[in-house]
């Protein structure tokens, strides 16, 4: 995997399970207990949500079908826009639980807030 997904999915772990933290092999253990993180994956080409085939852009090359609809669940929900460039299955069982975990990579899309012409003709 490459570097810069290999350091989002240590930041990721550490964050997402702190009982358990990893570390990256070429950085040392912050923790006397962190496990170093094994650095491969199995990427997949596309992944099928509710019966729509939703394609990695970095592993095909475009990004036709690679844009998703994320809710994010909360007080108030939030509704989330962006490009799923990568899409792995990360079978380190560090936390002994037995089944390997599901990632996507997604570029996120900020809302933009500078002018802009309307799109719609006000009759």
């Amino acid at each position: 995997m490459s570097m810069d997904t290999y350091r989002l999915l240590a930041d990721t772990i550490c964050v997402k399970f702190p009982s358990t933290p990893v570390h990256r092999r070429s950085d040392p253990a912050a923790f006397p207990h962190s496990l170093p993180l094994d650095h491969t994956a199995t990427f997949f080409e596309y992944v099928v949500v509710d019966g729509k085939r939703y394609y990695a852009s970095r592993l095909v090359g475009w990004n036709k079908s690679s844009f998703v609809h994320v809710v994010i669940p909360g007080s108030s929900p939030t509704d989330a826009y962006g490009e799923m460039l990568e899409v792995f299955q990360f079978d380190q069982d560090f936390r002994q639980a037995g089944c390997p975990m599901w990632f996507a990579h997604v570029r996120w899309f900020k809302p933009w807030s500078g002018e802009r012409e309307s799109i719609w003709d006000n009759l």
